[in-house]
């Protein structure tokens, strides 16, 4: 059974990122990524959030009340946005980008949100931008997608492996991998990352 706070853990409410530490995560995301490019440069991130089976039925029945039959109405997904993501712009929808050793922000506002469901599963789509371009032909670009409080266990999905579109981005790669230069939950976990070379 969740917690009080998980049922509104997408809104982000109150004491959830006061700095309180967790011994495990309560909630968990599977996402899948591309890295969208410009004249070479990535400019944005499109994201596909799949969340575990308890948790979404816990959305569904507080937010959208919706009972896992068709489509979200656009009345449905606009509440969701509303009452169940936007908070999330307060840190950064959990990216966290450097180029190189330089971080790297996002812009507050997402492009193109959008949910649904895949079985019992609540699947969030949406865009980050990136507030500036990013060249990876100057330096590599780490991707990690994360919660530093390590209530939310976010990770890549499996047999989903990062992916380049646009102008530019032939000839570079992405891959996973662990992020040791940024450990999180007082340095016990390495969360995975995505690193983007050319």
């Amino acid at each position: 059974m969740f917690l009080p706070r998980a049922s509104a853990m997408l809104a982000l409410p109150l004491c959830l990122f006061a700095g309180s530490a967790w011994s495990h995560p309560h909630v968990w995301v599977d996402y899948g990524l591309t890295a969208l490019f410009e004249r070479g440069r990535v400019v944005a991130l499109r994201q596909e959030w799949s969340f575990d089976e308890d948790f979404s039925a816990s959305v569904l029945s507080d937010v959208a009340k919706h009972h896992g039959k068709g489509a979200f109405s656009p009345a449905e997904i606009a509440a969701l946005k509303k009452s169940a993501f936007s908070n999330l712009r307060n840190y950064d929808y959990f990216n966290h980008v450097w180029l190189g050793d330089k971080p790297l922000s996002v812009d507050k506002e997402v492009r193109d949100f959008d949910a649904g469901l895949e079985g019992d599963r609540l699947i969030y789509r949406f865009t980050v931008v990136l507030s500036q371009p990013a060249d990876p032909r100057a330096a590599p670009i780490h991707i990690g997608i994360w919660d530093d409080s390590y209530y939310v266990d976010v990770g890549p999905a499996k047999g989903h492996p990062p992916r380049l579109e646009g102008a530019g981005s032939e000839g570079c790669r992405a891959r996973v991998g662990e992020d040791k230069a940024h450990p999180i939950y007082f340095g016990s976990v390495f969360p995975p990352s995505v690193q983007i070379s050319c």
